[in-house]
């Protein structure tokens, strides 16, 4: 075994070459400084300018929104006057539940007034309280038959049916009838 000796590098020159330090020099300060002013003016874009201008923005918008409100309250002035006017007439909730009184008086018209002569006739509310003669007991039949089958009669009820002759026993001697018709509103079919 032959004993080499290990070859280590080595440094036989020296570097002597000396880089000045220039940051102190006023140029390098201002370069410093205008780097500085240069991120200052990109953040103030974002955090002054842009707010300043959703802030004109939001100003301008409440002033149109004002002018606007502004405008709707000089058209309202006289709310009162014209609620006061419609209340007057517009028909009351209790006018609204009630049925239409000609639609009853076609009723009763085409019920009763082809077969019968009405005597005396009252509504109130949803109540028809009618009297009528000239009729038998058939046709006073077919009468509250036909007053039933109208979706705006709730129900009929026959009070009296009396005749003015003597004779009780005869069907077809006419009679005075007494009835009371309870109405509903119509059903809408859905």
């Amino acid at each position: 075994m032959s004993k080499r000796k290990a070859a280590y590098p080595a440094k036989r020159s020296m570097n002597l070459f000396y880089k000045p330090d220039r940051t102190t020099k006023p140029a390098t300060v201002a370069l410093y400084v205008f780097f500085v002013l240069v991120c200052l003016l990109g953040l103030s874009k974002f955090l002054v300018y842009d707010v300043w201008m959703e802030t004109v923005q939001a100003q301008q918008a409440l002033a149109a929104a004002e002018q606007q409100r502004n405008s709707l309250l000089l058209e309202l002035k006289d709310y009162n006057e014209v609620r006061e006017r419609y209340s007057r007439y517009s028909a009351t909730e209790e006018e609204r539940a009630l049925i239409d009184r000609m639609e009853v008086l076609a009723l009763l018209d085409e019920a009763v007034g082809s077969t019968a002569d009405m005597d005396t006739m009252s509504i109130s509310g949803s109540t028809v309280q009618l009297q009528f003669s000239g009729v038998t007991l058939a046709q006073t039949a077919q009468i509250v038959h036909a007053l039933e089958e109208s979706p705006i009669v709730a129900f009929t009820t026959v009070n009296t049916a009396a005749t003015t002759q003597s004779e009780v026993a005869d069907i077809s001697a006419p009679v005075q009838a007494a009835m009371l018709i309870q109405l509903q509103k119509e059903v809408e079919e859905g």
